[in-house]
C-alpha cells in the first residue's frame, strides 16, 4: 500500500484525528456559508435590477414612439410588453392614483406603496414573481406603471451561482482538511499513539513487579517543546516514580513482615472457607503450634465456641473497613484453653477477601467493655431525645387533624394532607428509633414454634403486599419448643414475610420453612422469595440501622429484627442468588422434657 494511503487510513482510524478533521471541515463550511449568504443576496438583487431595467427600457421605447397619447391608448400599447416571456402583466395608474387599467397577470404591488416609497418592490420567491414600478411622463401627464415579472430564470441563475460557490467551498474545505489531517498526524497523532504503546508497556512491566530503570520507550526519544512534550516528560517521570515506589514497597513489606513477627498480639489471616493462611510468631507461641501446623487448621479448631456455620454467619456480618470485636476461647495444642478478645477486619487482596484477626489480652477487652458502656449512654441519650420530640409532635398532629374539619380550598387541603402524612411518617420513625435504641427486654415464655407461626397468620395475611402473593408454609413435623418473647418474635416473622413480599412481583410464591436441628439443638426458620438478587456487597449492610434499598423505607426494620433475634441468642443470615433471597433465623431450642 502506498505511504500516502497508509497515512490516510491510520488517520481515519484514530478517534482524536476524526474529531479534529470533522470540526475543521464543519468550521470551514460554516464560515464559507456565512460569507456566501450576502453574496447570494447581492447577486439576486443585481439580477432583479437587470430584469426590471430591461422591462422599463422596453416600456420607454413604446412611450417614445407615441409622445401624444391618452391613458387607455397607452395601456393598449403597453400590452405589447407581454411579447417578452419575462413580463407577465402590469397595472397603469395616473398621477392622482386613479387606476387606468391592467393587462396580463395583475401585480401585488399597489400604487399606495409606490407613492410612499418609490423604491418599493415585491419579490415572491415561492411563486417566482417580482413586481416593480416605473415612473413616466408622456404628454405632460405623469403615469406610474407597475410591472409583474417572471423570475424563474433568475432563480435558476441563483441556484447555479450557489452551486458553483458551494462546489468551490467544498473543494477548499476538503483540501484544507486533508492538509490539516496530515499535519495533525505528524505532530499529534503519531506521538500520542507511541505514548499509548509506551503506557501499555509500562503497565506490563509494573505487573511483573520488576520495572526497568531505562525501559525501551519510543516516546521518550522525542524532544518536543510543547504541551505534548510536557506530557511525555511527565510520563517518564511517572515511570521512574513507580519504579522507586515498587522498590520502596518491597523494602516496606520486609519491614512490615519483621514488625508482624515481633508484634505482641497474635495475628491470623483467614480466608472465606475459615482456613488459616498466615500467622505470626506470637500466634504460634500462644497456641503452642508451629506455623506449619497452624496453616493446616481452621477457625473452629482454634476458636472453641465458633462452629463452621457460626463462622459463615460472622463472615456475612463483616464489611470492608468496619472492624468487629468478638470474645471467645482459644484452644491450645495441649487442649488447654484461655479467653481472648479478637479484633476482626475484612480486607481484599488479589481479588480475594480475607479476615485479619488480632487476638488481644484482657486489658484490651476491658477497654472494649468501657467503650460499650459509653455507647449505651449514647443510646440512652438518643432515647431521651426521641421522647422529647414525640410529645410536641403529637401536639402538632392534633392541630393538623383539627384543620381537617375546616372547609379548605383544594390547594390548602392538598398541603394539609401532605403535612399529615409527613408528620405521621416522622412519628413512626421516632417510634422505631425508640424501639431500636432501647434495650431488648424479653418477656420469655415457653413457645411452640409451629403454634406461634399459625397464630401469626391472621396479622401477616392482613398486610397488603402479602395478600397479593402466594404464601407456602412448611411447618416442622415435630413440636419445637423455644424460650422467647411471643410479641417480639411475631414482629420478627411479620417483618420477614413483609420484606419478602415487597421484594417479589405480585403473584410470586413466598416460602416459609421451619426445621429442627437436634444436633446443634437449634430451630431454623427460613423465608425465601423469588425476587431480584441482592448484591453481595449490600447484604452485610441490610441489618445496619438506617440502611435501606427501598424508596420509602427508613432502614430500621431489619435492624430491629436482627436485635430481637440476637436478644434471643439467635442468628440472622441473609443469602441471595439468581434463584432468590433466603433469610434464615436460627434460635436455640428448649431441651425436651422426659415423658
Amino acid at each position: 500500500m502506498p505511504v500516502q494511503f497508509r497515512i490516510l487510513s491510520e488517520l481515519f482510524k484514530a478517534r482524536l484525528s476524526r474529531q479534529i478533521e470533522l470540526w475543521i471541515f464543519l468550521s470551514i463550511l460554516v464560515i464559507e456559508a456565512i460569507l456566501l449568504i450576502p453574496s447570494v443576496i447581492r447577486r439576486e438583487q443585481e439580477l432583479l435590477y437587470q430584469l426590471s431595467a430591461v422591462s422599463s427600457a422596453r416600456a420607454s421605447g413604446i412611450l417614445s414612439s407615441l409622445p401624444q397619447i391618452s391613458g387607455p391608448e397607452l395601456l393598449e400599447q403597453l400590452q405589447k410588453l407581454q411579447a417578452d416571456p419575462v413580463v407577465l402583466g402590469g397595472t397603469l395608474y395616473r398621477a392622482d392614483g386613479k387606476r387606468i387599467g391592467q393587462f396580463g397577470e395583475p401585480p401585488e404591488l399597489s400604487y399606495r406603496k409606490v407613492t410612499r416609497n418609490q423604491q418599493a418592490k415585491i419579490l415572491d420567491r415561492f411563486g417566482q414573481r417580482y413586481d416593480s414600478a416605473w415612473m413616466m411622463v408622456p404628454s405632460s401627464k405623469k403615469y406610474t406603471l407597475i410591472i409583474r415579472h417572471d423570475v424563474t430564470q433568475v432563480q435558476h441563475d441563483i441556484f447555479a451561482f450557489v452551486g458553483r460557490i458551494s462546489l468551490l467551498v467544498l473543494i477548499i474545505s476538503v483540501f484544507v482538511t486533508v492538509a490539516t489531517m496530515i499535519v495533525v498526524y505528524t505532530i499529534v497523532i503519531t506521538p500520542v499513539l507511541q505514548l499509548r504503546a509506551d503506557l501499555l508497556r509500562a503497565g506490563e512491566l509494573a505487573l511483573q513487579d520488576q520495572p526497568q530503570t531505562a525501559p525501551p520507550f519510543v516516546s521518550l526519544d522525542h524532544q518536543r517543546h510543547d504541551e505534548l512534550g510536557d506530557v511525555i516528560t511527565a510520563f517518564g517521570q511517572m515511570y521512574r516514580q513507580i519504579s522507586d515506589a515498587i522498590a520502596q514497597r518491597k523494602a516496606s513489606e520486609q519491614r512490615f513482615r519483621a514488625l508482624v513477627e515481633q508484634a505482641v498480639d497474635a495475628i491470623f489471616v483467614i480466608n472465606a472457607q475459615g482456613r488459616v493462611v498466615e500467622v505470626n510468631q506470637q500466634a504460634c507461641r500462644n497456641l503452642g503450634y508451629t506455623s506449619t501446623e497452624l496453616l493446616m487448621l481452621s477457625v473452629p479448631d482454634i476458636q472453641k465456641q465458633l462452629t463452621a456455620a457460626d463462622f459463615k454467619v460472622l463472615w456475612q456480618r463483616l464489611t470492608p473497613g468496619i472492624p468487629v470485636t468478638i470474645e471467645g476461647i482459644h484452644r491450645r495444642k495441649d487442649s488447654s484453653t484461655f479467653p481472648v478478645e479478637v479484633r476482626l477486619g475484612l480486607f481484599e487482596f488479589s481479588d480475594e477477601q480475607f479476615i485479619l484477626a488480632l487476638s488481644r489480652d484482657a486489658t484490651e477487652r476491658k477497654a472494649a467493655e468501657k467503650l460499650t458502656e459509653q455507647l449505651a449512654e449514647i443510646g440512652e441519650l438518643a432515647t431521651m431525645i426521641v421522647h422529647e420530640v414525640r410529645n410536641p409532635l403529637t401536639t402538632v398532629l392534633m392541630g393538623l387533624n383539627a384543620f381537617k374539619n375546616i372547609d379548605l380550598t383544594e390547594r390548602f387541603q392538598m398541603r394539609l394532607t401532605l403535612a399529615l402524612e409527613e408528620a405521621e411518617r416522622l412519628q413512626r420513625l421516632l417510634n422505631e428509633i425508640l424501639l431500636y435504641a432501647k434495650q431488648q427486654q424479653l418477656e420469655r415464655t415457653e413457645l411452640d414454634v409451629n403454634h406461634l407461626i399459625t397464630d401469626s397468620m391472621a396479622s401477616i395475611k392482613a398486610i397488603p403486599s402479602v395478600a397479593e402473593r402466594e404464601l407456602k408454609i412448611e411447618l416442622s413435623a415435630v413440636p419445637i419448643t423455644i424460650s422467647g418473647d411471643r410479641d417480639k418474635l411475631r414482629q420478627v416473622f411479620i417483618n420477614l414475610i413483609s420484606n419478602a413480599s415487597e421484594a417479589s412481583p405480585p403473584g410470586e410464591m413466598i416460602q416459609w420453612h421451619v426445621e429442627a436441628d437436634p444436633v446443634r439443638n437449634r430451630v431454623t426458620i427460613r423465608v425465601k422469595n423469588g425476587g431480584e438478587p441482592i448484591p453481595a456487597a449490600t447484604i452485610p449492610k441490610l441489618t445496619q440501622p438506617f440502611y435501606t434499598t427501598k424508596s420509602s423505607g427508613n432502614g430500621l426494620g431489619l435492624a430491629i429484627t436482627n436485635r430481637i433475634v440476637e436478644a434471643h441468642q439467635g442468628t440472622l443470615l441473609i443469602e441471595s442468588s439468581e434463584l432468590g433471597t433466603t433469610v434464615t433465623v436460627s434460635l436455640p431450642m428448649q431441651p425436651s422434657r422426659p415423658s
